[in-house]
Formats: C-alpha cells, sequence, structure tokens
C-alpha cells in the first residue's frame, strides 16, 4: 500500500467505526435509553418527527474525543423537530456535535445551552423557537455559560425571526466568578428578521461577555466571523461585546439597525466586514466604540443612515477612565462605560454615509469622559454625488489625531471646512467606480488617488477587504487596487447556513 493513501484509509476506517456505534431513534423516549451508553464515537441519528421534551433533553458529563465525538443529529437535516419546553442542555461535556435540527421549543428556556463545555459543536441547525406574547425574562435562545466553558463552535445554523428581550446567540461565562467562555468560533451563520424594540434595551442580536465580565476587563477571545446578518434591527447594538480580545471580521451585515459596539473591554478587532444599507430607513449603523486598544480596519460600509450611537462610525465619551470594577466599585451599573481611549481606525471605506461621529457636540450628565488619544487615518470617507450632510461631525474629544485620508463630497471643488483644518484630510475625487454585479459595490480605477497614497505606520495591514495582498505602498481605504479575482466578498443567503458548502 503506497504511503499516499493512507490519509484516505484513515477516513475510511474512522466513518466504519462510526457506523457500527450509531443507532436511530424516534422518540425522546428511546434517545433516553440510550444516553448512558453514549461513548467517544457514538452516533445517534433522530429519525423524522417532532420530539417533545418535558424539561429538556440533558446531557451530563458526556465526553468524546477529537477522533472521535458524541455525534446527535437529525437523520434527514431539518426534518427533526425539537418542540416542547426546551431543547439541549449540555453540562460539563466534551467533543459532542449537536447537527441539523429544527428548535422550535418553547423560548422560555434556551434551545441550546452548553454550560462549562468544552469543544462542543452547533452545527446546521435551524433556531425558531416559540416565545410568548408575555415573556417570564430575558429569552436567549442559544448560551454559553460557566467559568470553565470554551473553545465551543457554533457555525452554519439559521436564527430567524427574534421578538422578544433577549438575544439568538449569547456566549458569557461566569458573572460571579469573572470569568469568560473563552476561544468560542461563531461561524456562517445566518441571523434574519430581529424585529425592532423601539428603544428597549436587550435585543442585541450577538452578545459577548457581560456587564461584569465586560468591564473587569476579562477577555472572552471569541472569533465572529463570516455570518451574514439581514434586518437585525432589536437596538442600538447589533453586537455587543462586554468582554476584551474579541475578532469581528469578514461578517457581511445587511439593512440592520444599530451597530457592532465594542461595549465594556479592550483590544478587540473589527476587520473585514461589509456594513451595507440598501434600502431606506432610519438607524442603519457601522461600529462603536468605548474602550480601550481597539483596531478597526479594512472595513467597508455603505448607504448607512444611523447618527450618534448608531452612526456609521462613532467614537462615544463614557463615564470613567478606568475599566475596571474594582475603580468603579459600588457606582457600577448598566450604563457602566468607558470612552474609547488608543483606538486606531485604519483602511476603511465609506460611500455615501451619514456623517461619522468623533464625539459628541456637548457634554451628557454621566458621560463625561471624552475619547482619548484614537487615530484615524489612510481611511477613505465619500460621498458619490452632493449631499448636505458632512463627511464628519466633529464633537468633544481629547488628543484625536486625524491624518492622511481621502475625503470626497461629491462635487470636484469644495472649500476645507473647520473639522478639516489641521488635520491633513486630502479632499479630492477618488474616481470610483460601481460594480455590475452583486451589491454593486464601489471600487478603486486605475487613476484614483487613493492608489499608492497611504503613509506607512506600524499596523502592518497585510492584505484587503477582498484577500488581495497589500504591496510595496498600499492604497488609501478598504481596498488594495488589484486585477485579480477576489478572495473574500460579500456573502449571500447560499453562502451560509445549515446548506451552505
Amino acid at each position: 500500500m503506497k504511503i499516499t493513501h493512507f490519509p484516505a484509509l484513515l477516513t475510511s476506517l474512522l466513518l466504519t467505526a462510526a457506523t457500527a456505534n450509531s443507532e436511530v431513534v424516534d422518540s425522546v423516549g428511546s434517545f433516553s435509553k440510550v444516553l448512558s451508553s453514549l461513548a467517544p464515537g457514538s452516533v445517534i441519528e433522530f429519525s423524522d418527527g417532532t420530539y417533545d421534551s418535558k424539561g429538556g433533553t440533558k446531557l451530563v458529563g458526556k465526553k468524546g474525543s477529537e477522533e472521535n465525538p458524541i455525534v446527535l443529529r437529525a437523520q434527514h437535516r431539518g426534518k427533526a423537530v425539537i418542540a416542547g419546553v426546551a431543547g439541549f442542555i449540555l453540562k460539563d461535556c466534551e467533543h459532542v456535535v449537536l447537527e441539523g435540527f429544527v428548535f422550535e421549543n418553547d423560548a422560555d428556556q434556551q434551545s441550546v445551552l452548553l454550560e462549562n463545555c468544552h469543544h462542543v459543536r452547533v452545527t446546521r441547525n435551524i433556531f425558531r423557537p416559540v416565545e410568548r406574547a408575555k415573556p417570564r425574562h430575558w429569552e436567549h435562545w442559544v448560551t454559553v455559560d460557566g467559568a470553565s466553558s470554551g473553545e465551543n463552535r457554533i457555525d452554519h445554523n439559521m436564527f430567524e425571526r427574534k421578538v422578544n428581550r433577549g438575544s439568538p446567540l449569547f456566549v458569557r461565562g461566569d458573572d460571579v466568578a469573572l470569568v469568560c467562555s473563552q476561544h468560542d468560533r461563531i461561524d456562517r451563520n445566518h441571523f434574519r428578521d430581529v424585529i425592532f424594540a423601539n428603544g428597549e434595551n436587550g435585543h442585541e442580536t450577538i452578545r459577548t461577555g457581560g456587564n461584569d465580565l465586560g468591564a473587569s476587563g476579562q477577555s472572552s477571545f471569541t472569533i465572529i466571523e463570516e455570518n451574514l446578518l439581514e434586518h437585525c434591527n432589536g437596538e442600538d447594538e447589533l453586537m455587543s461585546l462586554k468582554s476584551s480580545d474579541n475578532i469581528v471580521r469578514n461578517n457581511t451585515i445587511l439593512n440592520c439597525r444599530g451597530a457592532i459596539c465594542m461595549r465594556l473591554g479592550n483590544r478587540s478587532v473589527a476587520s473585514g466586514n461589509f456594513i451595507i444599507a440598501s434600502e431606506d430607513g432610519p438607524a442603519f449603523g457601522g461600529i462603536k466604540l468605548f474602550g480601550f486598544d481597539h483596531r478597526v480596519f479594512n472595513n467597508y460600509f455603505a448607504g448607512l443612515t444611523g447618527r450618534r450611537h448608531e452612526a456609521p462610525f462613532a467614537l462615544v465619551p463614557g463615564m470613567y477612565d478606568t475599566p475596571t470594577t474594582e475603580n468603579i466599585g459600588k457606582k457600577y451599573d448598566d450604563n457602566t462605560a468607558v470612552p474609547p481611549s488608543r483606538c486606531w481606525i485604519a483602511h476603511n471605506t465609506w460611500v455615501d454615509c451619514s456623517p461619522l461621529q468623533f464625539g459628541f457636540d456637548k457634554e451628557d450628565k454621566q458621560w463625561t469622559k471624552l475619547p482619548n488619544a484614537c487615530a484615524f487615518f489612510n481611511n477613505l470617507v465619500v460621498h458619490t454625488q452632493r449631499r448636505s450632510v458632512p463627511l464628519i461631525n466633529l464633537g468633544l474629544v481629547h488628543d484625536l489625531q486625524i491624518h492622511d485620508n481621502l475625503g470626497f463630497a461629491g462635487v470636484d471643488r469644495v472649500p476645507i471646512s473647520d473639522w478639516a483644518k489641521g488635520w491633513r484630510f486630502t479632499l479630492a475625487d477618488p474616481l470610483l467606480l460601481r460594480a455590475e454585479n452583486g451589491m454593486a459595490l464601489w471600487r478603486l480605477t486605475a487613476q484614483s488617488p487613493a492608489i499608492n497614497s497611504a503613509i506607512e505606520d506600524s499596523a502592518k495591514i497585510t492584505d484587503d477587504i477582498f484577500g488581495h495582498a497589500r504591496k510595496s505602498r498600499y492604497d488609501m481605504g478598504a481596498e488594495e487596487f488589484s486585477q485579480e479575482t477576489a478572495v473574500r466578498t460579500i456573502l449571500t443567503a447560499d453562502k451560509v447556513g445549515p446548506n451552505a458548502p
């Protein structure tokens, strides 16, 4: 046997082993009978039908392995419906896979709860639990809890139509022990139709951490990537990150009210995201910063209409100069926030958006601490048609460094306005061309003054929003001009969710 055949043979042997340990169940009762025998390599297939659980399907201490996980899956994807009081409740489990179910349980309890779990994968499911007309409490659909949770993956799922307070997906940890679930990954999911809550708090689509975890600077290292969010309009925080060291990258956000919000925490990254409003409506937002040392780069924003907290980009004042609860003490509450400090924003593109918001024009009674020592450079801010609104609203800020950006207000010649004086903000037509396919993005042309105009800096951003390598002297904005085929682009429904590749 040739050595080159070994990987295929190994895969065949593993599949044979998995098949040997597989079993089909057709009711909650029949699953309960095999529950005690679950072991590495067990595969339980749920036949088509509705599974009406009276108290949730509980797995405690079940541990597969990386090579031989425990797999619970629908025999035919989308044909096994989890109804009743709750969905799957996993505690102290490792290397378990939940795949292919439709969750229509009472949203009063979670569809999936992972508590102190590691390497659990929730994949290719549809979440549409039944929400009560008068909910008893916040209704989170998928929750990751516990001080020892981590390295779980939630991928290729559909989350649709959320009305009541709570989030479709909440990766938390333990608020009392002040420990986040760490190194979880949220990818290739499709979120759609989170209904506008008319100003009520607690309707974020995705959340990480919590008030105590975020304000004490705890790190979760959550990666949120390659997800599609459509019409997720719950509140002004589309994603609320209340933990440190998160990465939000390469997502597509279409016609969503609110903004990606670095709410409480430090050192998070937002890169490679397409945030676009193609429909008319208010409050379509971009990215909003609180906290220390965040990085925002390679993002493309278009048609966004939000203002102040929901602006296409916002540096927002805070209440305290410290991100830690030990210095805040009893004064800490749900509104606690620290101003964005030492953050840098580079190589982003805004097209036909309402003004970017740098600080507010007057002090708030509570949030009196100003954005501090942030840097904004190598960005492209453009109106393709003459508009009455400015490119940027400059409010109260401290030591804001704005330099080497390219702006255009839709006409060939405009006077240098007050916000541009002293900021080395070049005003010139970037000579963009609107693509004829997909979402009709505005792209660089070979004659654009943005090409080779970026200053060298310590950021060392090696590629652009499309996955093209940045070469020699970089171009301004999210795109590096290239004739090569894009490696990454806007996500569509066929690229995410249960049936995507």
